[in-house]
């Protein structure tokens, strides 16, 4: 089975203005200082962004399909507070996640986004669990939040009486949001402390990978990591981010290592099928001077995330 341990579901009305703004002038200058062309902010929402909407996961089944992708992990995010909310609100927001999955239910797992200094967000979560069908929580520290604070255990230990997993976002990001509560070792206490409970760290931490996989090495058997979004990476310089991989598996362990997207953004960059494809090549063509097993392949690509996926409640 081949799983994408990262995926999300874009609209334009599940995430902040401030948030798409931020994004569309990313790309604005990456086109004009790479590709030497000019396009305003406002032509990137139009002509770019807007593609990725899917109002009903319908688009994101379809590449799935044409990607020989089984199922994917849909993470709603809760990222509007102290930022301007989006147009939806956070229960909203879980309860269109909720409903995809329960639209395509042996395709789709939906994550519940929740911001836990939300006053109320221990019902939010409940809520997005007990009555709209999401399995599991997202969390985005980014917004402004330490992973391992005293509102996030209320959280957590909601997630612990429910039995859900927890992705929670690792590594840098565009302002407006804020990079550093997004530290591998703020997810290294939670895991300590809630030893139950099935702790995965997004994007192997991105330039933080080092030290999540050597944290995740010490003992944590629950401790977990994707590697969405490092498609970029593996497209300009393809052996150096398989030592990276490799060196992750080795270090963390290759049944604690999963293969994700990110997307929809990062279908630009590489294509689902053909990052799924560079993934599976590794057990036959591996830059030199690497080696991947079989069933190290296999277990990145799906069967890691699919023991997780038999635990959910």
């Amino acid at each position: 089975m081949i799983i994408d341990a990262h995926n999300h579901v874009w609209t334009w009305e599940n995430l902040p203005d401030a948030y798409y703004d931020s994004f569309a002038g990313v790309i604005s200058n990456f086109i004009r200082e790479i590709l030497g062309k000019e396009m305003s902010p406002a032509q990137v929402k139009k002509n770019i962004l807007d593609n990725y909407m899917d109002k009903d996961g319908s688009k994101l089944i379809q590449i799935m399909d044409a990607s020989g992708v089984d199922m994917a992990f849909i993470l709603a995010l809760d990222w509007g507070y102290g930022h301007g909310e989006a147009k939806l609100s956070a229960k909203e927001i879980n309860r269109f996640y909720g409903s995809i999955a329960k639209t395509y239910p042996d395709r789709l797992v939906a994550f519940a986004g929740v911001d836990p200094r939300r006053p109320d967000a221990v019902d939010i979560l409940d809520q997005a669990v007990t009555d709209y069908g999401c399995r599991g929580l997202k969390y985005h520290p980014t917004a402004g939040f330490y992973p391992d604070s005293e509102e996030s255990y209320k959280v957590l230990e909601k997630a612990r009486e429910l039995g859900l997993p927890l992705i929670s976002h690792l590594g840098p990001i565009s302002r407006p949001y804020k990079s550093k509560y997004a530290q591998p070792v703020y997810l290294d206490t939670i895991v300590t402390d809630f030893p139950e409970l099935t702790v995965i760290g997004a994007h192997l931490g991105f330039c933080w990978w080092h030290e999540l996989v050597n944290l995740m090495g010490a003992n944590r058997t629950t401790f977990y990591a994707d590697f969405s979004g490092h498609q970029q990476r593996a497209r300009d310089n393809f052996p150096e981010f398989c030592r990276v991989l490799r060196t992750a598996m080795d270090e963390a362990g290759a049944s604690r290592i999963m293969w994700g997207t990110d997307n929809p953004p990062l279908e630009n960059t590489i294509p689902m099928k053909k990052w799924k494809e560079m993934i599976q090549d590794l057990a036959n063509k591996a830059p030199d001077g690497l080696e991947f097993k079989k069933e190290e392949i296999d277990a990145i690509l799906g069967g890691n995330a699919e023991r997780i996926v038999n635990q959910l409640p």
